[in-house]
Protein backbone atom coordinates (compact mmCIF):
# COMPACT_ATOMS: atom_id res chain seq x y z
CA UNK A 1 0.00 0.00 0.00
CA UNK A 2 3.17 2.21 0.85
CA UNK A 3 4.55 1.83 -2.60
CA UNK A 4 0.93 2.34 -3.91
CA UNK A 5 0.76 5.54 -2.57
CA UNK A 6 4.20 6.41 -3.62
CA UNK A 7 3.64 6.52 -6.89
CA UNK A 8 0.05 8.13 -6.53
CA UNK A 9 1.97 11.16 -5.29
CA UNK A 10 4.82 10.90 -7.50
CA UNK A 11 2.26 10.34 -10.99
CA UNK A 12 0.57 13.81 -9.81
CA UNK A 13 3.51 15.79 -9.18
CA UNK A 14 5.05 14.75 -12.28
CA UNK A 15 1.76 16.13 -14.02
CA UNK A 16 1.64 19.30 -12.14
CA UNK A 17 5.41 19.99 -13.51
CA UNK A 18 3.95 18.97 -16.88
CA UNK A 19 1.08 21.84 -16.21
CA UNK A 20 3.58 24.33 -15.14
CA UNK A 21 5.82 23.94 -18.23
CA UNK A 22 3.26 24.75 -20.04
CA UNK A 23 2.05 27.38 -18.44
CA UNK A 24 5.65 28.75 -19.17
CA UNK A 25 5.85 28.12 -22.24
CA UNK A 26 3.32 30.52 -23.04
CA UNK A 27 1.73 28.90 -26.07
CA UNK A 28 -1.43 27.42 -23.86
CA UNK A 29 -1.82 25.36 -21.19
CA UNK A 30 -2.27 21.61 -21.26
CA UNK A 31 -6.17 20.82 -21.62
CA UNK A 32 -6.11 19.27 -18.50
CA UNK A 33 -5.59 22.88 -16.58
CA UNK A 34 -7.18 24.95 -19.42
CA UNK A 35 -10.40 24.98 -17.87
CA UNK A 36 -8.80 25.85 -14.23
CA UNK A 37 -6.18 28.26 -15.60
CA UNK A 38 -8.85 29.94 -17.86
CA UNK A 39 -11.10 30.59 -14.32
CA UNK A 40 -8.01 32.02 -12.64
CA UNK A 41 -7.29 34.46 -15.42
CA UNK A 42 -11.27 35.48 -15.41
CA UNK A 43 -11.85 35.66 -11.78
CA UNK A 44 -7.86 36.62 -10.27
CA UNK A 45 -8.41 33.61 -7.79
CA UNK A 46 -5.11 31.86 -7.06
CA UNK A 47 -4.88 28.81 -9.70
CA UNK A 48 -4.60 26.24 -6.89
CA UNK A 49 -7.98 27.39 -5.74
CA UNK A 50 -9.47 27.01 -9.57
CA UNK A 51 -7.79 23.67 -9.84
CA UNK A 52 -9.81 22.35 -6.79
CA UNK A 53 -12.92 23.67 -7.91
CA UNK A 54 -12.84 22.61 -10.93
CA UNK A 55 -11.37 18.75 -10.03
CA UNK A 56 -13.98 18.90 -6.84
CA UNK A 57 -16.94 19.91 -10.33
CA UNK A 58 -15.81 16.63 -12.30
CA UNK A 59 -15.97 14.03 -9.20
CA UNK A 60 -20.00 15.28 -9.33
CA UNK A 61 -19.87 14.20 -12.68
CA UNK A 62 -18.27 11.14 -12.85
CA UNK A 63 -21.67 9.95 -10.07
CA UNK A 64 -23.76 11.49 -12.71
CA UNK A 65 -22.02 9.30 -14.75
CA UNK A 66 -21.43 6.44 -13.32
CA UNK A 67 -24.56 6.06 -11.26
CA UNK A 68 -24.57 2.65 -8.98
CA UNK A 69 -21.28 2.25 -10.27
CA UNK A 70 -19.86 5.03 -8.42
CA UNK A 71 -17.66 3.73 -5.50
CA UNK A 72 -17.17 5.12 -2.23
CA UNK A 73 -13.20 5.37 -3.02
CA UNK A 74 -13.50 7.43 -5.26
CA UNK A 75 -14.66 10.38 -2.77
CA UNK A 76 -11.20 10.36 -2.38
CA UNK A 77 -10.83 12.21 -5.63
CA UNK A 78 -11.27 15.30 -3.47
CA UNK A 79 -7.68 14.86 -1.71
CA UNK A 80 -6.47 14.52 -5.05
CA UNK A 81 -8.22 18.47 -5.71
CA UNK A 82 -6.25 19.87 -2.64
CA UNK A 83 -2.83 17.95 -3.35
CA UNK A 84 -2.75 18.64 -7.43
CA UNK A 85 -3.71 22.28 -6.90
CA UNK A 86 -0.95 22.75 -4.02
CA UNK A 87 1.68 20.63 -6.23
CA UNK A 88 0.50 23.32 -9.42
CA UNK A 89 1.40 26.08 -7.35
CA UNK A 90 5.11 24.40 -6.11
CA UNK A 91 5.78 23.43 -9.39
CA UNK A 92 5.11 26.57 -11.17
CA UNK A 93 7.25 28.55 -8.64
CA UNK A 94 10.28 25.72 -9.27
CA UNK A 95 9.94 26.36 -13.37
CA UNK A 96 9.38 30.08 -12.47
CA UNK A 97 12.97 30.32 -10.48
CA UNK A 98 14.92 28.44 -12.92
CA UNK A 99 15.16 31.72 -15.19
CA UNK A 100 13.99 29.25 -18.34
CA UNK A 101 15.17 31.52 -21.55
CA UNK A 102 11.70 32.87 -23.15
CA UNK A 103 12.67 32.46 -27.33
CA UNK A 104 10.67 30.31 -29.73
CA UNK A 105 12.68 27.30 -29.56
CA UNK A 106 13.06 26.62 -25.67
CA UNK A 107 8.93 27.28 -25.98
CA UNK A 108 8.44 24.76 -28.36
CA UNK A 109 10.60 22.19 -26.17
CA UNK A 110 8.34 23.25 -23.32
CA UNK A 111 5.25 22.21 -24.94
CA UNK A 112 6.59 18.28 -25.90
CA UNK A 113 8.22 18.39 -22.34
CA UNK A 114 4.89 19.34 -20.74
CA UNK A 115 3.21 16.39 -23.07
CA UNK A 116 5.21 14.00 -22.10
CA UNK A 117 5.48 14.91 -18.33
CA UNK A 118 1.43 14.87 -18.65
CA UNK A 119 0.89 11.00 -20.09
CA UNK A 120 4.11 9.93 -17.67
CA UNK A 121 1.96 10.91 -14.61
CA UNK A 122 -0.83 9.59 -15.45
CA UNK A 123 1.08 6.28 -16.71
CA UNK A 124 2.37 5.96 -13.35
CA UNK A 125 -0.62 7.18 -11.12
CA UNK A 126 -3.68 5.49 -12.58
CA UNK A 127 -2.29 1.79 -12.21
CA UNK A 128 -1.94 2.53 -7.97
CA UNK A 129 -5.90 2.57 -7.89
CA UNK A 130 -6.24 4.40 -4.92
CA UNK A 131 -8.63 7.24 -6.91
CA UNK A 132 -7.93 8.87 -10.04
CA UNK A 133 -7.36 13.05 -10.58
CA UNK A 134 -10.61 13.73 -11.73
CA UNK A 135 -10.02 14.80 -15.32
CA UNK A 136 -8.69 11.38 -15.48
CA UNK A 137 -11.30 9.99 -13.23
CA UNK A 138 -14.07 11.21 -16.13
CA UNK A 139 -12.37 9.63 -18.88
CA UNK A 140 -12.19 6.50 -16.60
CA UNK A 141 -15.61 6.87 -15.88
CA UNK A 142 -16.63 7.07 -19.73
CA UNK A 143 -14.27 3.72 -20.53
CA UNK A 144 -16.16 1.82 -17.78
CA UNK A 145 -19.28 2.44 -18.99
CA UNK A 146 -18.55 2.39 -22.84
CA UNK A 147 -15.99 -0.03 -23.11
CA UNK A 148 -14.05 2.11 -25.47
CA UNK A 149 -10.11 2.90 -25.48
CA UNK A 150 -8.77 4.88 -22.45
CA UNK A 151 -6.71 6.64 -24.36
CA UNK A 152 -8.96 7.82 -27.22
CA UNK A 153 -11.74 9.42 -24.79
CA UNK A 154 -8.84 11.17 -23.46
CA UNK A 155 -8.31 12.58 -26.64
CA UNK A 156 -11.66 13.54 -27.03
CA UNK A 157 -12.49 14.23 -23.46
CA UNK A 158 -8.95 17.01 -23.54
CA UNK A 159 -10.33 18.83 -26.68
CA UNK A 160 -13.79 18.97 -24.83
CA UNK A 161 -11.92 21.13 -22.22
CA UNK A 162 -9.65 22.89 -24.78
CA UNK A 163 -12.55 24.56 -26.24
CA UNK A 164 -14.83 25.27 -23.17
CA UNK A 165 -11.58 27.27 -21.92
CA UNK A 166 -11.22 29.16 -24.88
CA UNK A 167 -14.97 29.91 -24.91
CA UNK A 168 -14.53 31.35 -21.28
CA UNK A 169 -11.07 33.23 -22.14
CA UNK A 170 -13.27 34.79 -25.25
CA UNK A 171 -15.99 36.06 -23.48
CA UNK A 172 -15.32 36.84 -20.03
CA UNK A 173 -10.79 37.80 -20.34
CA UNK A 174 -9.35 40.68 -23.02
CA UNK A 175 -7.23 37.52 -24.33
CA UNK A 176 -8.78 34.53 -25.69
CA UNK A 177 -5.69 33.07 -26.49
CA UNK A 178 -4.32 33.36 -23.20
CA UNK A 179 -4.62 30.10 -21.77
CA UNK A 180 -5.99 27.97 -25.25
CA UNK A 181 -2.90 28.42 -27.63
CA UNK A 182 -1.43 26.02 -30.28
CA UNK A 183 0.54 23.81 -27.24
CA UNK A 184 -2.77 23.58 -25.92
CA UNK A 185 -4.06 21.84 -29.01
CA UNK A 186 -1.04 20.03 -29.88
CA UNK A 187 -1.45 18.55 -25.94
CA UNK A 188 -5.19 17.57 -26.78
CA UNK A 189 -4.02 15.27 -29.60
CA UNK A 190 -0.98 13.99 -28.27
CA UNK A 191 -1.25 13.01 -24.48
CA UNK A 192 -3.28 10.51 -25.27
CA UNK A 193 -1.41 9.46 -28.41
CA UNK A 194 2.16 9.73 -25.85
CA UNK A 195 -0.04 7.38 -23.32
CA UNK A 196 -0.83 4.83 -25.35
CA UNK A 197 2.97 4.56 -26.40
CA UNK A 198 4.51 4.71 -23.26
CA UNK A 199 2.20 1.46 -22.32
CA UNK A 200 3.52 0.33 -25.39
CA UNK A 201 7.31 0.67 -24.81
CA UNK A 202 6.36 -0.61 -21.10
CA UNK A 203 5.32 -3.67 -22.37
CA UNK A 204 7.94 -4.30 -24.85
CA UNK A 205 10.69 -4.07 -22.23
CA UNK A 206 9.29 -5.61 -19.19
CA UNK A 207 6.53 -7.94 -21.00
CA UNK A 208 3.76 -6.55 -18.43
CA UNK A 209 0.47 -4.42 -18.72
CA UNK A 210 -0.41 -1.45 -17.05
CA UNK A 211 -3.75 -1.62 -16.55
CA UNK A 212 -5.09 1.85 -16.48
CA UNK A 213 -8.95 2.05 -16.29
CA UNK A 214 -9.65 0.67 -12.36
CA UNK A 215 -13.35 -0.47 -12.09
Amino acid sequence: MIRRICFFVLGLFIMAFGVAFSIKSTFGTTPISSIAYSLALCTGIDIGITTFIFNAALVFIQMIILRSKFKTKRLLQFINCVLFGYFTNVTLAIVYSLNIPDNLFINILLIFLSIFLIALGIFIYMPADIAPLPGEGCVESIAIVTGWRFSSIKMAFDTTMVIIAFLMCFFFYTNPFESVNIGTVISAVMVGFTLRQIAKLYNQVTGKNINIVNK
